[in-house]
């Protein structure tokens, strides 16, 4: 008799420690499943947390598909670059948007303005910030930013946006020749131990640009490092 109860208890036993290690290792885990949808604003901010005070870390163009997850209030978490960050969810769509190749979107003088007269005022623009502090992830002209927040400031004063990051800003804009590249260009360059940069080129064989700590935002001649691309953001 007591073997049986002993048999029983046992087994009872084991019973609630399988079914408690069940509940702790085998807890279903919590993803979500992905889905597609299209940027309906004409620029649209991403964010690294959901709230209108979170820190830009990038942007993305009209038209643009993006990779969801799920929602958070009124904003849905997104696929951006390596990372997942927030865009407002009133900005997203299943329907891709009619975009435009106009020049309008740059709202700084009349299209009739030539290239290199506009690729003009955003180096004299940019110049204005000579001699600020370079800060690592900033995107501030007058207390700090790093290479790509720099070019990414600098365009997005005339209507122009790029992500927060050198390697991504190399397939915005339109590919140009080193021989033919004008004032204003984005001049891109090979990546040192994995980290791009990014610098404007201003004429004269000369860049400025956010290169460091000790240097700031400067100049410096145009192919002080490996080149990796030149693109013409203006138009």
């Amino acid at each position: 008799m007591r073997n049986k109860i002993t048999r029983r208890t046992i087994s009872y036993v084991l019973s609630i420690s399988f079914i408690f290690v069940f509940i702790v290792f085998c807890k279903p885990q919590n993803v979500y499943a992905s889905y597609s949808r299209y940027v309906t604003a004409s620029s649209l901010t991403v964010r690294k947390k959901a709230s209108s005070k979170g820190k830009v870390k990038g942007y993305y163009k009209k038209g643009a598909k993006v990779t969801c997850y799920k929602k958070k209030g009124s904003w849905t978490k997104v696929k951006y670059g390596s990372h997942k960050y927030y865009v407002a969810t009133r900005y997203l769509s299943t329907k891709k948007p009619a975009t435009t190749t106009s020049s309008a979107i740059a709202n700084y003088g009349s299209s009739s303005i030539s290239t290199l007269a506009k690729g003009q005022q955003v180096v004299n623009y940019a110049l204005q910030f000579q001699g600020r502090p370079y800060k690592w992830g900033g995107e501030n002209l007058l207390t700090g930013v790093d290479c790509s927040g720099f070019t990414m400031k600098i365009f997005q004063h005339f209507g122009y946006y790029l992500p927060h990051s050198s390697i991504s800003q190399r397939s915005y804009g339109t590919a140009v020749s080193w021989a033919n590249k004008q004032p204003g260009d984005l001049i891109c360059y090979n990546a040192i131990k994995g980290i791009g940069h990014v610098g404007i080129y201003i004429g004269n064989n000369r860049v400025i640009h956010a290169g460091s700590t000790a240097t700031g935002i400067h100049t410096s001649v145009a192919n002080y490092r490996s080149v990796n691309c030149v693109r013409r953001i203006i138009r």
